[in-house]
């Protein structure tokens, strides 16, 4: 009886230093204490180009720092933060970003967080990624609803670098939809032969891919660029074929950003 109790025991523990073996670092869940700060600097273009129209281009950039205040239930976090877009007056509230990074509050108001990118991982353009993460695996995700770089539709997650011991991994995010952007105006003005014409959009199909590395859960740098070829329609011009680029980059920065404005 006593060898089968020290042989039960011996595997036992067998199995437990197995398990523990293979528990990994916390790549995506954010690892953070209250009083933390952190800021990023980051900037997105768009442009559309369509043969015998000029093209027409967009830009906006701009800094944001976050100071964690509390630390709720299910890794609700709730930050100070400062923003400023370039070109427009800064910007200062309290936001609570909750239910694994799919929902931000600013002001009171919460809605989904359809951002390309942002503070921390985001599960509804992410989705819920396997226990053990490895390099090449991958994850498939159905993306419900427009984003800000693409319409709702599925996309493939890659794991591409994997750094254990801080706790750092790159993902590959591939995807391909048709329809509208969220908040998209489906209406543009080009330019041709020097007057603006008004033309409605069909949205077509996009594809988007790009990269981005995550430390415990916070945003090093991101990457992400969008290709989407439409259709448009105006009476003087009829219809024509036009393709439309969005391209956004963020990137961590040393805190903070707006000291000296």
């Amino acid at each position: 009886m006593l060898r089968l109790l020290t042989a039960l025991l011996l595997a036992m523990s067998c199995i437990c230093a197995h398990a523990a073996g293979k528990t990994d670092t916390n790549y995506l869940i954010p690892s953070i204490a209250v009083g933390e700060h952190f800021s990023n600097v980051f900037s997105i273009a768009v442009a559309i180009n369509s043969e015998g129209f000029d093209t027409l281009v967009r830009r906006n950039s701009g800094t944001a720092d976050y100071t964690l205040n509390q630390l709720g239930q299910n890794q609700e976090l709730t930050f100070q933060m400062v923003g400023l877009y370039d070109g427009s007056a800064r910007d200062q509230a309290e936001n609570i970003i909750r239910d694994g990074g799919a929902t931000s509050c600013w002001k009171g108001e919460c809605r989904s967080y359809t951002d390309a990118s942002g503070l921390v991982y985001n599960r509804l353009l992410w989705g819920y990624p396997p226990s053990h993460l490895k390099i090449g695996m991958t994850w498939q995700v159905a993306i419900g609803q427009a984003w800000e770089l693409g319409p709702a539709g599925s996309q493939l997650v890659t794991v591409t670098h994997l750094d254990k011991a801080n706790g750092i991994v790159t993902l590959k995010r591939e995807g391909t939809a048709v329809g509208a952007f969220a908040n998209e105006s489906l209406q543009v003005s080009l330019v041709k032969d020097g007057t603006h014409v008004t033309l409605e959009v069909t949205p077509g199909q996009a594809h988007w891919n790009g990269y981005t590395t995550f430390r415990h859960g916070i945003v090093l740098s991101d990457e992400l660029l969008v290709v989407r070829h439409d259709t448009m329609h105006s009476e003087a011009t009829g219809t024509i074929k036009a393709v439309t680029r969005r391209y956004m980059l963020l990137n961590a920065a040393p805190y903070p950003t707006l000291e000296h404005l």
